[in-house]
């Protein structure tokens, strides 16, 4: 399905502007396909957003390589958008990969870890593997209360998480037991809805609720490279008129 509205095409013109202005290498456009892609899957075409994210990440690996700090972010929304589109397996890969990256750069008591250990538990539990899932869950459980303490509440949402797949890892064995002939429910209700995703997709990119001094800074300078684009189109329309003009003559 085609995004047909204003703000997407606005968007698109941005992407373009900076490709000419930046250049295509340039961490601006890199950025630009970002935003891009968060705002169609924001108009639910995760399809077309995962796209634009391969593309980011293609073009962030021809300028820094793999083994950067950016590609931390980019993997946790291919994962996420992955997610979103029922795709586990995939999904997994690329929030363990994510993981990685924030375990190397950040090490494994900080709260950049956690959230990936909680967003890996998460994908985890979508694939019904609910024992591997309750140990990312827990160490994602220790560093919230460490750091924000027990009544905090994103130690106390990881806490409940970790109690719903600790009862699912209990019903799962029971019934491969066969102590139990009723099949288990194996949905987890607390996966990630999508309103969830797109809310830490934001978060990841450090885009606030309002619009922040910075996001207006390059709002501005987007603003002013489409003016550049335009200006030097319409001039060389105004040659080429005067060539053919003077043709006549």
């Amino acid at each position: 399905m085609v995004v047909r509205s204003k703000q997407w095409y606005q968007r698109r013109v941005r992407v373009l502007a900076s490709e000419r202005v930046n250049g295509i290498d340039h961490y601006e456009t890199v950025y630009c396909y970002v935003y891009l892609a968060l705002f169609a899957h924001n108009l639910a075409q995760t399809g077309v957003a995962l796209r634009l994210m391969y593309r980011a990440k293609y073009l962030l690996h021809l300028i820094f390589g793999v083994d950067h700090l950016e590609q931390a972010a980019f993997d946790i929304n291919i994962g996420l958008m992955l997610m979103a589109k029922g795709d586990s397996k995939n999904s997994l890969r690329f929030l363990e990969s994510a993981l990685k990256l924030h375990k190397k750069f950040h090490g494994t008591s900080s709260v950049q870890v956690a959230m990936c250990n909680t967003l890996v538990a998460r994908a985890l539990a979508r694939n019904a593997d609910f024992r591997e899932a309750m140990k990312y869950q827990k160490h994602a459980y220790e560093v919230y209360s460490e750091k924000y303490g027990e009544t905090d509440k994103r130690t106390v949402e990881c806490g409940a998480f970790l109690a719903t797949l600790t009862g699912k890892a209990v019903e799962l064995q029971k019934w491969l037991q066969n102590k139990e002939r009723v099949v288990p429910n194996m949905i987890v209700s607390e996966v990630l809805p999508d309103s969830s995703i797109s809310e830490i997709l934001a978060t990841v990119h450090g885009i606030p609720a309002t619009p922040s001094k910075m996001a207006a800074k390059k709002e501005g300078q987007l603003s002013e490279m489409e003016s550049k684009i335009e200006e030097a189109e319409s001039k060389i329309d105004e040659i080429k008129l005067n060539g053919d003009s003077q043709d006549l003559d």
